[in-house]
């Protein structure tokens, strides 16, 4: 009857209420549907159907896992101390382990991501059914259900009602883990049916506060005062109802988008906190790779969905590069730099922990140098703490806690700027995102974020300060001007980095479809040698910064790169989806858009089996959201919402829930016309027209040919 956590003496009828919820296996865009029995695709299922809280993540693994099984439950920013020095996310125990009797068929699970319940539902040999209903509490971060039901003869003999299993990790985190067993009869002579409930409660100490986690009676208090699985379902019914009504997409006319940018989002979600820091890994709480690891994935990607969603979940993010601001300085000083460089990876204490070697296709020891080189990720972060004050509204941010975000980067690009005898400011030895080509100068999209990284701090800085920093904030000025941005005026385009032009003109359909790993394919030393790159550069840069680049480069770009590009990293496809839409090519648009929605979905890349992708999953939500609705915002100056859909033939609405400086804002987007809807008035700009203010009732407005016209549409003047 359950397998639970429940509380003691709680009757049979509880895991019944609890199971009478299971969903019909009837395709919809609000679940996950996984009947896949082929053993190679366990891992990748397991990935998909994990449920987390922002706290712990548990992958999906089958209730009796199974020699293909990568059963795993981590918690957010708790890494393993490895006797090499290295760092990885720490596997704490699984809580949703039943005593089976041997391994069953995988039957019918589906993820309901309206509530954020895993289901199963499996016939036995025997002719029996076992069901179960497994959820991580969105309302109570730590806390996590398993309710189960099955004829008693699938189960191992068990033993008292109640069991408690307690651990502790160190410092770090500790786990309490109660069992009740209940059993009932399910006739007057057939065999019993035994249910079961679990509730568990993981806890973990604040790394700031260098605090232990509680313990003994402590622990218990920090269990879930209400022990009724029915309660807790209600509650997590609730709070991702609360959580959808600020962040749904819906493609009319796509239901399979629709669940994929829903996928995503609930995997988003659920894999930031929203309260003290969030370590955010490239595959969240979803599986090991890169020991969960925080790369730019996390501001670049992450950030921008939460801060336009849930800002709570943004600052906490940004909470996680405030709090290691300190060790980002030490690590520019020790470089003889001025400021902070955040590492490309980081982990606990904010040091760079980067493998500096690995292993090729053929066995040999390479260097991994993105630690030493990658250093864009300095700009991207103070990128992301810019999305978050502009999203919010909350520009306060970046004269309090976000200040130094902005102010200590821009001091680090001051201090790694090179100027010749002509006055022209380079960068040299770096890697852009575009991987296959190392230690380049003057990268395109390096020195185009350095530029605007100094271009911001230094308005921030001249917003009010003291005399000296007003003389700094104009040397950023001047900076970020002499700065190389790598405009090609004879070609009307941007150079990936100083010498691209030079290197074979190899296209990517010389070498396969893609997406393709082209180092695999050419070798490193001929792909670092050619034009083929695995990511373009100099389109990032259209993406993230579009008004810092020249009007009219944007096409002249797109047929440049679009051809060199392998798109060998799974951050690529939505990230071009959403530029070449803004670009109005929306048959390619689509096109990449569908590969990124493909990514886990399909395992393009071979590698969910080690976690979702997170930077993907983001992606796919910008891709929607920046390129096809064409939402951008402004800066301090300008608090209108700019929307400038382009919508492709086989939609016939694109739909969008926002959190807009402190409102939520629901958009219905048409080629011709935007209907807004909000909670209280916001201005609007449809494209480059004037903005209007739409009041809560909400209100069309359409775009303008020769003169403007609106429907229920106050039109501001002065704009």
């Amino acid at each position: 009857m359950r397998a639970g956590e429940a509380g003691e003496g709680a009757p049979p009828t509880e895991v019944a209420e609890v199971l009478s919820e299971l969903p019909t296996s009837e395709p919809s865009p609000w679940v996950l549907i996984v009947t896949d029995t082929n053993p190679g695709r366990h891992r990748v299922h397991e990935s998909l159907l994990t449920v987390a809280d922002g706290i712990t993540g548990t992958r999906g693994s089958l209730e009796e896992e199974g020699i293909d099984s990568l059963p795993g439950v981590y918690v957010a920013g708790v890494y393993e101390h490895r006797a090499d020095g290295s760092e990885a996310l720490l596997t704490v125990p699984t809580w949703t382990t039943l005593p089976l009797r041997g391994s069953l068929a995988v039957g019918t699970r589906i993820l309901d991501l309206r509530s954020g319940v895993l289901w199963r539902n499996v016939d036995a040999q025997d002719g029996s059914v076992l069901c179960s209903a497994r959820w991580a509490c969105l309302a109570r971060p730590g806390t996590t259900v398993l309710v189960a039901e099955g004829r008693s003869t699938l189960f191992e003999p068990v033993g008292p009602e109640s069991v408690t299993d307690r651990a502790t990790f160190g410092d770090q985190v500790a786990t309490v883990v109660q069992t009740w067993r209940q059993a009932q009869p399910a006739g007057v002579e057939g065999p019993r049916t035994l249910g079961l409930v679990r509730i568990g409660s993981y806890v973990r100490s604040d790394p700031q506060t260098q605090g232990s986690v509680p313990s003994g009676s402590q622990q218990e208090a920090t269990q879930p005062t209400v022990l009724d699985a029915p309660a807790l379902l209600a509650e997590q019914k609730s709070a991702w109802a609360a959580r959808w009504a600020e962040a749904d997409i819906e493609v009319i006319g796509d239901p399979e988008l629709t669940r994929a940018v829903r996928l995503a989002l609930f995997h988003l979600m659920a894999s930031v906190s929203d309260a003290g820091e969030a370590a955010v890994g490239p595959r969240g709480l979803t599986g090991p790779a890169y020991g969960g690891h925080v790369f730019w994935d996390s501001d670049a990607f992450v950030l921008p969905v939460m801060a336009a969603t849930h800002p709570a979940s943004a600052r906490a993010i940004l909470e996680y590069r405030i709090r290691r601001l300190g060790t980002a300085m030490d690590n520019a000083s020790s470089l003889g730099r001025s400021g902070a460089r955040f590492p490309w990876e980081s982990a606990s204490r904010g040091n760079d922990v980067t493998p500096r070697s690995g292993i090729d296709e053929h066995g040999h020891i390479v260097a991994i140098r993105t630690g030493e080189l990658e250093e864009h990720i300095t700009a991207d972060v103070a990128w992301a703490a810019w999305q978050l004050a502009a999203w919010s509204g909350r520009w306060a941010f970046l004269d309090g806690p976000g200040r130094p975000l902005l102010t200590e980067t821009a001091r680090y690009w001051a201090s790694r700027i090179r100027l010749d005898s002509e006055g022209v400011g380079h960068i040299d030895g770096v890697i852009g995102p575009d991987e296959y080509h190392e230690d380049v100068d003057d990268n395109a999209f390096t020195n185009l974020m350095a530029a605007w990284n100094l271009q911001r701090a230094a308005e921030l800085v001249e917003r009010g300060s003291s005399p000296t920093e007003q003389v700094e904030a104009q040397r950023w000025r001047s900076l970020a001007h002499a700065l190389a941005d790598g405009f090609n005026a004879e070609t009307g385009r941007y150079v990936q980095f100083a010498g691209y032009d030079a290197l074979e003109p190899l296209l990517v359909d010389d070498i396969g479809p893609i997406p393709v790993l082209a180092d695999m394919v050419l070798g490193h030393d001929r792909v670092a040698g050619s034009q083929i790159i695995k990511q373009a550069d100099v389109l990032m840069a259209h993406h993230m910064i579009p008004g810092a680049l020249r009007d009219g480069t944007l096409q002249r770009d797109l047929d440049h790169y679009l051809p060199r590009t392998a798109h060998g990293s799974s951050l690529s496809p939505a990230i071009h989806a959403g530029i070449l839409a803004r670009a109005g090519r929306l048959k390619e648009a689509v096109g990449f858009l569908q590969l990124a929605q493909d990514i886990d979905l399909d395992d393009v890349t071979g590698s969910t089996a080690g976690g979702l992708h997170l930077a993907d999953l983001g992606g796919l939500w910008q891709a929607l959201v920046f390129g096809f609705a064409g939402v951008c915002v402004t800066g301090p100056d300008d608090d209108a919402l700019v929307v400038d859909p382009h919508i492709p033939s086989g939609w016939d609405e694109l739909r969008i829930t926002l959190h807009w400086h402190g409102r939520r804002v629901r958009l219905r987007c048409q080629n011709d016309a935007v209907h807004v809807a909000c909670t209280s008035s916001v201005r609007v700009r449809l494209g480059d027209d004037a903005p209007v203010l739409i009041a809560p009732r909400g209100a069309w407005v359409e775009r303008s040919t020769t003169e403007h016209r609106r429907r229920g549409a106050t039109p501001e003047q002065g704009h």
